[in-house]
């Protein structure tokens, strides 16, 4: 594995101005900020929505902490402007003109509002990429365009939903914002595209992500089965219909496993852990297709073993048995686990109040920091960040702070915007 910190960051250089909030706009600007690009993220006077969202971490100063902020923001600059005002908007035009990058998961007519449309700025600033992310996007919406979008949606537009799903066939949803991440990293990937492009013809673009279609190709497979797959095979659904029976979480005496026999092979060997040999060649249940049909009996049975055991013991005599099988951990043991920290998957990072928080490192490997990233209190690169980029003296920040530019302090108030 290539770690070497002597190596300039692929993204250095890059100056990424982030208008966003809660979780897809500010995933992709930290993937940026990780990997060597200059983040400036631009926040209302109250600071961005995740800032208020509890729970909170608080110091001695009565400075806050949220840990949905928290997990989503190292790395980079912040600057709260009032972009209702004619400064404050000026100011944001000003950095707008030397960025390579503009970040926003604001909605179009707000965008439209405040005289930033994407459509506006390509104009004014042609070699600028500028990465739109929400909920239906848009162009080409029709009756969707500017509706608010959740990831919680776009799961169940896409039909991931549908395929989360008990043992009993019913639709559960995942539990946390897989939309929003994946809209993230599809931003990311597309952002890096268009900035070879911009490289290479001085060339900027509109980047439309919905969350609707960066959430589409996790269920690929799916769609391609539901039109050729024998609808026999999906008379009784259970936990999936397609990845292989048993499939899915299976309760242990300690918790829960998730098991995966995707392959008959498996299933003859999770018979021989379970001291069951004689049902790996029983014609019920030797091949996926009977298997498919009788999922009711093959969950009962493989959950007459997992009961019977601690998911220690279960993950021991799968894996000697060579069968797919992990432990379901609860966020506590995450933080823990031998293998993740082992593996560098997560890393420290500073919460700015002076404790740090333990977090999901990039999988690029592409670290830039030497030591441990920070995450920015509101507004505290004003003056860096307007000096540097703008050239403003001291005197001229201060007027722009008098008449208003960077605004004044209100509570923030979460909405379902996205």
């Amino acid at each position: 594995m290539n770690d070497d910190k002597s190596t300039p960051p692929p993204l250095k250089g890059i100056k990424v101005i982030e208008l966003s909030h809660l979780i897809a706009g500010p995933y992709c600007g930290q993937l940026l900020a990780e990997e060597g690009a200059e983040v400036i993220k631009v926040e209302p006077p109250s600071g961005e929505l995740s800032r208020s969202r509890a729970p909170l971490r608080e110091d001695a100063e009565g400075h806050t902490v949220s840990a949905h902020y928290g997990a989503l923001n190292r790395g980079k600059q912040s600057l709260a402007l009032d972009l209702k005002n004619a400064d404050g908007i000026k100011v944001m035009h000003g950095l707008l003109e030397s960025a390579d990058v503009f970040i926003t998961n604001m909605r179009a007519a707000a965008l439209k509002r405040l005289g930033i449309h994407p459509e506006a700025l390509h104009k004014r600033y042609p070699r600028l990429v500028i990465a739109c992310i929400s909920g239906f996007g848009m162009g080409d919406a029709g009756e969707y365009a500017d509706r608010a979008g959740l990831a919680l949606v776009a799961e169940a537009m896409t039909g991931t939903t549908g395929l989360t799903r008990d043992h009993a066939g019913n639709p559960v949803w995942c539990g946390f914002a897989l939309g929003d991440i994946l809209a993230g990293m599809s931003a990311h990937a597309a952002i890096l595209l268009a900035l070879r492009n911009q490289e290479r013809h001085g060339l900027g673009r509109i980047l439309d992500l919905g969350l609707i279609e960066c959430t589409l190709p996790m269920v690929s497979v799916a769609l391609a089965r539901v039109q050729i797959a024998d609808a026999a095979l999906s008379a009784f659904a259970g936990s999936n219909d397609f990845h292989g029976v048993p499939y899915g979480a299976f309760p242990a005496s300690d918790g829960y496993v998730n098991i995966g026999v995707n392959r008959d092979d498996f299933w003859c060997r999770l018979c021989e852990a379970m001291d069951r040999p004689e049902l790996g060649t029983d014609a019920r249940y030797a091949t996926y297709v009977e298997r498919a049909k009788r999922q009711e009996e093959v969950i009962a049975i493989t959950e007459t073993f997992t009961r019977a055991h601690t998911r220690a013991e279960i993950t021991a005599k799968l894996n000697d048995a060579d069968v797919p099988v992990a432990g379901v951990l609860s966020m506590r043991e995450v933080l823990d686990d031998p293998y993740l920290l082992q593996r560098g998957a997560l890393q420290e990072v500073d919460d700015g109040l002076g404790g740090t928080l333990r977090l999901p490192a990039d999988p690029s490997r592409f670290r830039t920091a030497q030591g441990v990233p920070r995450l920015p209190r509101l507004g505290e690169h004003r003056v860096a960040v307007l000096e540097k980029e703008l050239g403003l003296s001291a005197a001229e920040i201060a007027r722009l702070e008098a008449a208003g530019a960077f605004g004044a302090a209100k509570p923030a108030r979460a909405t379902a915007e996205s």
